[in-house]
Order: C-alpha cells, then sequence, then structure tokens
C-alpha cells in the first residue's frame, strides 16, 4: 500500500511542476481588465505629471487644496524613463450592496530599481473613482525578495522547513500502520482524523512573520501557498494530533489476532 501511494505521489510532481509554471497565467485570468487599465493608466499619467487627468479620477473628498503638491510627491517616486516591464502582482476585489472596490498592486521595472505601486479604486453608481495610490521603491524585485532561499535565514526558518517535512512523512507513516491495523469496529473515522493536522502555525518565509489559526484541518498537517506569483511563500504547519493519537491507543483499538476458541458443552 505504502509503495502505491508513493507512485501516487511522484506521478502527480510533474503535473504540480507545470501548474506552477503558468500560475501567472492562470492569475492574470482574474484580473479585472477594465479597471487594471485605468490604474495603469493613472500611474503613466502620474508619471508624466498630468495631474490635471489624475484629478479628474480622485474621489470627491480627496480634491484637498494641496492636492496638486501632494500629487507631485508621489510622481517623485517614480524614477525617469519608461519602465522595462509592469507585472500585475496583486488583484482583490470587495463588493458591498453599495459600491465595489478594486485594491490592484504592479511591480514596475526600471533600469536600475523597481517601484510597487498599489491603486485602489472605486465603483460606485456606475463612476470609477480613484480612492488611494501608493509607490514602494526598491533595489530587487518581489520574485527576488520573496523567493525561496536559506540564504540569510535563522533558526526559525530552518525549524519550520523541518517541520514541514517531518510532519507529513509522521502522518503518513501513522496513515500506513492504520490501513494495516485491523478494526473490530469502521476503520475510516480514524484514518480521517489521522490524516489530518490540526492548529495551523502559519510562517512568512520572506520576513519571518507568524499566526495562528486555532480552529482549523491541515491535510498531512503542512503545507505552504502564495497568494500570487511574486508573493512570500506562506508555510504552515498543523499539530498531528491524530497521528499522535492512534499510535498511542493502536494497541487497545488492534482487533485479537487469535481465534476464540470453540465452545464446549457437556455435563
Amino acid at each position: 500500500m505504502f509503495d502505491r501511494m508513493l507512485r501516487h505521489i511522484l506521478f502527480l510532481l510533474p503535473a504540480l511542476l507545470l501548474a506552477g509554471c503558468d500560475q501567472q497565467a492562470l492569475f492574470e485570468k482574474f484580473i479585472p481588465k477594465e479597471e487594471s487599465a485605468l490604474a495603469q493608466e493613472l500611474i503613466a499619467k502620474l508619471a508624466a505629471k498630468d495631474f490635471a487627468f489624475v484629478e479628474s479620477r480622485l474621489d470627491a473628498k480627496l480634491k484637498t487644496s494641496d492636492v496638486r503638491e501632494k500629487l507631485d510627491q508621489i510622481a517623485n517616486a517614480l524614477p525617469p524613463g519608461e519602465p522595462k516591464s509592469v507585472t500585475t502582482v496583486g488583484a482583490n476585489t470587495m463588493k458591498s450592496s453599495a459600491a465595489t472596490t478594486y485594491n490592484l498592486t504592479y511591480e514596475y521595472e526600471y533600469s536600475e530599481k523597481w517601484v510597487v505601486a498599489n491603486v485602489v479604486l472605486e465603483r460606485r453608481d456606475g463612476q470609477l473613482s480613484l480612492q488611494s495610490i501608493y509607490f514602494w521603491p526598491s533595489n530587487q524585485s518581489l520574485a527576488t525578495t520573496n523567493r525561496f532561499t536559506f540564504e540569510g535565514k535563522g533558526a526559525a526558518h530552518y525549524t519550520v522547513f523541518a517541520l514541514a517535512i517531518a510532519v507529513p512523512l509522521f502522518i503518513v507513516y501513522a496513515l500506513v500502520i492504520c490501513a494495516r491495523t485491523k478494526f473490530p469496529k469502521r476503520k475510516w473515522p480514524w484514518l480521517l482524523f489521522v490524516a489530518f493536522g490540526v492548529v495551523q502555525f502559519q510562517f512568512n518565509w520572506t520576513n519571518g512573520a507568524w499566526g495562528v489559526q486555532l480552529v482549523s484541518f491541515a491535510l498531512l498537517g503542512a503545507g505552504f501557498a502564495k497568494t500570487g506569483p511574486v508573493a512570500p511563500y506562506i508555510f504552515t504547519v498543523a499539530f498531528p494530533l491524530g497521528a499522535i493519537v492512534f499510535l498511542a491507543r493502536r494497541r487497545s483499538l488492534q482487533r485479537p489476532l487469535t481465534a476464540d476458541p470453540p465452545s464446549s458443552t457437556g455435563l
């Protein structure tokens, strides 16, 4: 049984790798096209210091007496010249009964630096308005900043990485033992209990930030995810409660292997 599971995992690895290679294309499908086009146009107009166009799209509450000065300060964060590339790295849409908000993030690559641009738009009564716009210059790309590497990492990173490997292996081991164990009652509830870890610990590989989800379940007790193609890796490790409880109680749960002696009759 264990050999069959291993073959299935090895069979799935190429498919997972191919899916990862096309992650950007899949991400692009969920970007709101009209709103993204306006957001990038607003950034281009700021770079050209066409403040009149940007002001025409500003929400009314942002049109203060010093708005032109603020826009000029924001525009100065952009390097001169045309960007070498523009990549959408974040897109979030939030709908309410009154309006829809679009939070869009881009990475602009220039000759010697990168700029992350965040634009928040709101559609209300059929009209799109600019709610906020921010720029963050950087000396390296987000792909480089958020890449998976052990360079410069500390003990917490090594511990999380070790647990992300050890916990699933421990759960798989307990699953194999559970599958081979004879039970007097149904086995599948124990298999489900063993297969999932509880209480997830989340760890940001880039900055080392962590959090806890008390009410959560994780298949095989660990994993990692990214919210976008160049987003940080978020590792999750859960406590293998089911595997520990099963292995501790296995002997008491196991069906006796010896047959019951035949009943005797007589005077």
